[in-house]
């Protein structure tokens, strides 16, 4: 139990503590919100979880999603993701820096099926605290990008599905 212990939960601290230093650098003063959308409530952490596959049965773990003002717009961080709504103009420049800082977006597979445009990526993809599965969606003239990290070693691949889950259920509440 120990050992299990040491191999799950504490390198999961470890990130957490990690990639909260690195958003928190990028954090804005706080300032009005983006034209009355509150993006920590576009999926509850309880939706947030069932998308990641967590088993009901066992429960969840309760956490209170946190907002936070970053320099491209709101963004709300739950217990094993993240929800960012980009309003900077224009935004895909801002989505293209974004990636720039966390590593990412090196390959951008495309998926339809969700809003105008959108694509699947990875950020941190080497970082085995910090990777994560990452799905940018083009909406009217939003864009929205969902983040998620991956069940113990599996490849970040596997997040895609999940999170195309989260954004079925997460963009007919943007409107």
């Amino acid at each position: 139990m120990r050992a299990w212990w040491r191999r799950s939960v504490v390198p999961g601290m470890w990130w957490s503590v990690l990639y909260a230093g690195a958003l928190t650098a990028q954090a804005k003063p706080a300032a009005k919100p983006s034209a009355g959308i509150e993006v920590c409530s576009l999926a509850s952490d309880q939706e947030f979880q069932k998308t990641q596959g967590i088993d009901p049965r066992i429960g969840y773990i309760p956490s209170t999603p946190e907002k936070t003002l970053m320099t491209w717009g709101p963004h709300c961080d739950y217990s094993g993701g993240a929800i960012d709504l980009f309003t900077t103009q224009p935004p895909a420049a801002e989505l293209d820096r974004v990636l720039a800082l966390t590593e990412g977006g090196k390959q951008r597979v495309p998926v339809s099926g969700l809003g105008e445009r959108a694509f699947f990526t990875t950020i941190y993809p080497d970082d085995q605290y910090r990777r994560r599965g990452f799905l940018a969606v083009f909406a009217g003239p939003r864009l929205i990008t969902f983040s998620m990290d991956p069940e113990g070693q599996e490849p970040l691949e596997a997040t895609r599905p999940k999170l195309e889950s989260l954004a079925k259920l997460v963009l007919p509440r943007l409107k």
